[in-house]
């Protein structure tokens, strides 16, 4: 009867052990960042921004320079956007931030500074 409860009294033991394990261990899992931060690149800012419609304002603008920045956090990324459209009077440029979200079309897009330069 001794034998009996102390051979219970163990598997309860391990059995608690693996529950409380595998708690742990999907925790750890599912607090690791699967974010689209994470794979965040040049390549694929544009579509995580929601495409060019979002970015390009006309057909005269175009793309120049993606870049993708951390935040201040260090943590999360966003991605810097400089659009240039020429014209005969000179060129506009525009720097865009986009925020991306996990949906495309819900990133967020500022435009951060605006300039147009005269040719002389």
């Amino acid at each position: 009867m001794l034998i009996d409860n102390v051979i219970k009294q163990k598997k309860l033991i391990i059995k608690n052990f693996i529950i409380i394990t595998l708690s742990l261990s999907l925790s750890f899992l599912s607090s690791c960042s699967n974010d689209k931060d994470f794979f965040l690149t040049e390549g694929n800012a544009l579509i995580s921004c929601g495409g060019k419609s979002r970015i390009i304002e006309n057909d005269k603008e175009e793309i120049v320079i993606t870049k993708v920045k951390d935040l201040i956090d260090g943590i999360s990324k966003y991605v810097e956007f400089t659009v240039v459209e020429t014209d005969k009077k000179g060129g506009k440029y525009r720097i865009i931030n986009c925020f991306p979200s996990e949906e495309p079309k819900d990133s967020i897009i500022k435009t951060i500074k605006t300039n147009y330069k005269l040719n002389n």
